[in-house]
């Protein structure tokens, strides 16, 4: 049973749902709502002040740091995992977690939103396209991408079709892990891993042949080939490694602000080749103006602003290089209504115009030449 309450703070309005305990079958609360009829014509004076008074408990406790602190996304590992392995086909809705036996077990990925988790995560893309999402990182990808994302890291990737395995695992500071010595080694891929490594080159290309051949490997095999793969990055990193974030993300304490940004977040993505209206993007996050943009800002490293115009940037970019559509029909169809404008942000971004990038990227992607 869910009865919503308004509550306003910070200028903000929301829907508390109260199902807690409080509205479990006999107590007052539950009492009290059976009471009223659905024509609210049977509400008697004692149960609208009983029913005011638990809203106020039920609000200070919404607003509590203990239900404010953010709740994380839950990566289970298995009862004889210390990291996992998973994989997925065409799109990263539909995940499956490969055990240490081969054993292939189906669940609902949550890779196609924006989002972050405590653990680190290795992507591997194998096949496929789009963009990815990474800190303030918004950019092109395309198979075999690698990548490494620290704790914490907001990340997306975005494609109509692209496939790949991802190893997930979480060694924290005080994690038995690193009181063996030989993992000290490993303390700069960490750290920098906080704004994401993109590894490339022969290194990129042992790492993916190594992540693929885990599925026919268990218990301490599996292990070995992890370590394997943890000291071919940390030997590549200085290398061949990118940062791709300017800047690492601190956990966000506020789940609602943080599920109001990623709600924020997917419309924005769902839309953004279309004039989208900044006042339904505050609504949808359900914050006032001034709130949505700091903590937007904060979340992701950009503006509002700054955010949807890189998007529609790097959309332009791949029909750029990808079909002979001509400039002015690729900047309308990418959400921008003024082709002046759109020559503008372009060449601030890529330090060319349109036309030259097209004209480069093509000339590198014929056969004898290094894209």
């Amino acid at each position: 049973m869910e009865i919503p309450y308004t509550a306003r703070n910070d200028s903000i309005t929301r829907p508390v749902i109260l199902n807690e305990p409080a509205l479990s079958e006999g107590s007052d609360f539950h009492k009290i709502s059976v009471s009223i009829d659905t024509n609210c014509t049977n509400v008697t004076s004692a149960a609208i002040e009983k029913l005011h008074l638990w809203t106020q408990i039920l609000v200070l406790w919404y607003h509590s740091p203990a239900y404010m602190k953010v709740t994380k996304e839950q990566i289970r590992l298995l009862p004889n995992e210390s990291f996992r392995v998973i994989r997925w086909k065409d799109n990263v809705r539909d995940v499956e977690l490969i055990d240490t036996e081969g054993g292939f077990h189906p669940f609902r990925g949550t890779g196609d939103t924006w989002h972050s988790h405590s653990e680190m995560e290795l992507v591997l893309v194998t096949s496929g396209a789009g963009t990815r999402f990474l800190g303030d990182s918004i950019a092109p990808f395309k198979a075999v991408d690698l990548v490494l994302v620290g704790s914490n890291l907001p990340h997306h990737w975005q494609g109509d079709s692209f496939s790949g395995y991802a190893l997930q695992f979480n060694f924290g500071n005080e994690h038995p892990f690193w009181k063996l010595k030989e993992t000290q080694e490993l303390r700069t891929l960490w750290s920098n891993a906080q704004k994401g490594i993109r590894f490339s080159g022969m290194p990129a290309v042992e790492v993916a042949h190594l992540i693929k051949s885990m599925t026919q490997h268990g218990g301490i095999g599996r292990f070995g080939l992890f370590m394997l793969i943890l000291e071919k990055l940390a030997k590549a990193a200085p290398k061949t490694g990118k940062l791709l974030s300017k800047k690492s993300f601190p956990p966000s304490q506020d789940h609602f602000i943080y599920k109001g940004i990623q709600k924020a977040i997917n419309l924005l993505l769902d839309n953004f080749q279309e004039e989208l209206d900044f006042v339904r993007v505050v609504k949808e996050a359900g914050m006032s103006k001034a709130t949505f943009e700091r903590q937007f800002k904060k979340h992701t490293g950009k503006t509002f602003t700054q955010f949807i115009t890189e998007v529609r940037l790097d959309h332009a970019s791949r029909l750029l290089v990808e079909t002979d559509q001509a400039v002015s029909e690729i900047a309308f169809s990418s959400g921008f209504n003024n082709l002046s404008y759109f020559n503008l942000r372009f060449g601030e971004l890529h330090h060319e115009s349109p036309r030259a990038f097209r004209k480069r990227m093509k000339k590198a992607k014929m056969p004898g030449r290094q894209a």
